[in-house]
């Protein structure tokens, strides 16, 4: 007969219940008792970074020695720890995905010392404005505009820091790793109306090829100078080779006025319009190119989009596209919280392999807030909006309603810190489960 498991300290009830459906992917007790304590210190109320020294420290009974192992060399699977994360997720009655959502790929970078990080090098950091060293993850996102889940991740490796550079086989660009999370997406079984990034991903030609070829629906950005070959046939009035070009000549009578609603319920005002590029773009042709900005009239570049999308007119209006583009923004309500509140980079290593790990327990940590007791205020009138309306916008220059009920639970890693002395709430979640699990009450 096998030997029984031996069970776990009890730590709460609710991180007890949650972990309870990971401990078969832990064949050793240490590293089920460490998964409890470490998923505690990421929730814990943010005093002091999220390092080993300092989660050793607040959470009770753990110790820096045994959660850097945990990190660096238990034996576990973090792949197979994100599977059973989405798992859970997907089976979850109300906060479970559907077809009508999107599939969202992005990049997220941060500045880290030194260069003994093997996966640290000199890249451009949207959090600092500038190019400096840090290291630079690409990320997937499931949300349908009312609610969101992150799905996986993948470590951008530096060609300066492999061996034979961009030749090396263990390189792979943002592209690439962005077509292996959503080839991930798609093998879990996770639905999504279409693919939507920006134009780090819009400028890939193989990305895109290898979308079309998988009949999958995308909205991708394209920056204002992409270029387009094509012949000249009049030299003294060539036609427009880049979309800033095109969106330039077209005129004002051409943009429609549309009326959108940001995530805070505020109406945005934008115009749309179709753009002919070249023999690439066009309405009738495979690829359609569409042009959102502030001002038709002065087109500024921070506020002037230019998207390709391989949805047909009959399908999507302009509108429409730049409806699911925007969907593109959720993604931030993620990196915010994941960043502010659960440690993200407040990591203290060196291996690839426990950096990754790191952010897999993130991913948990995030996924814990949102599904513990995630309970429905009312039944749902349908199990899924139309996969055909974008969320948040509707025709007539009308903002639309959240297709969903409001769900008491979901989304609570949005809000911001408690302030004041007394037990901040960082990811909302319950006094009564943090209380349990502080040693002692932060001091005024």
């Amino acid at each position: 007969m096998p030997t029984p498991r031996k069970p776990t300290r009890p730590t709460t009830e609710a991180i007890d219940q949650f972990c309870a459906r990971f401990d078969d992917l832990l064949a050793r007790y240490e590293e089920r008792t460490a998964l409890r304590q470490y998923l505690i210190g990421l929730l814990l109320p943010r005093e002091h970074n999220k390092t080993l020294v300092e989660l050793g420290a607040i959470v009770p009974g753990a110790d820096r020695q045994r959660l850097h192992h945990f990190l660096h060399d238990a034996p576990w699977d973090a792949d197979a720890l994100n599977r059973r994360r989405l798992a859970q997720w997907q089976a979850h009655p109300y906060l479970g995905p559907h077809a009508g959502g999107v599939l969202i790929v992005d990049e997220t970078g941060d500045p880290k010392r030194g260069q003994r990080i093997v996966l640290a090098a000199q890249h451009y950091l949207g959090t600092l404005g500038h190019v400096a060293n840090g290291v630079v993850a690409v990320t997937s996102h499931w949300t349908d505009g009312s609610r969101h889940l992150p799905l996986g991740v993948k470590p951008y490796r530096p060609a300066s820091r492999l061996p034979t550079g961009r030749k090396d086989p263990a390189f792979h660009t943002k592209p690439e790793l962005a077509w292996q999370l959503i080839a991930e997406a798609r093998a879990a079984g996770i639905p999504f109306r279409l693919v939507v990034a920006d134009s780090v991903y819009g400028a890939s030609a193989t990305l895109e090829a290898r979308l079309y070829a998988a009949h999958l629906p995308y909205v991708m950005s394209l920056r204002p100078s992409h270029g387009t070959w094509q012949e000249v046939a009049d030299a003294a009035h060539p036609p427009a080779f880049t979309p800033a070009e095109a969106a330039q000549r077209l005129p004002l009578a051409a943009w429609q006025r549309t009326v959108h609603a940001d995530s805070h319920g505020k109406p945005l005002v934008r115009y749309v319009a179709e753009l002919e590029l070249g023999p690439s773009y066009g309405p009738t042709r495979g690829v359609r190119l569409i042009a959102a900005t502030l001002d038709p009239a002065t087109l500024k570049p921070e506020s002037t989009w230019y998207l390709a999308t391989s949805l047909p007119l009959s399908e999507a209006s302009a509108e429409q596209v730049y409806a699911w583009y925007r969907l593109r923004e959720w993604i931030e309500h993620f990196y915010k919280p994941a960043k502010h509140e659960l440690g993200w980079a407040d990591y203290q290593l060196r291996p690839e392999r426990a950096m990754v790990r790191h952010w897999q327990l993130v991913l948990l940590a995030y996924t814990f807030s949102l599904l513990v007791g995630a309970l429905p205020t009312a039944a749902p009138a349908s199990t899924a909006p139309d996969p055909s309306t974008p969320p948040q916008a509707t025709g007539g220059g009308k903002i639309g309603p959240r297709p969903y009920p409001r769900v008491r639970g979901a989304g609570r890693l949005d809000r911001h810190a408690a302030a004041g002395a007394q037990l901040a709430l960082p990811v909302g979640t319950p006094a009564a489960l943090l209380d349990a699990l502080v040693a002692r009450q932060p001091t005024a």
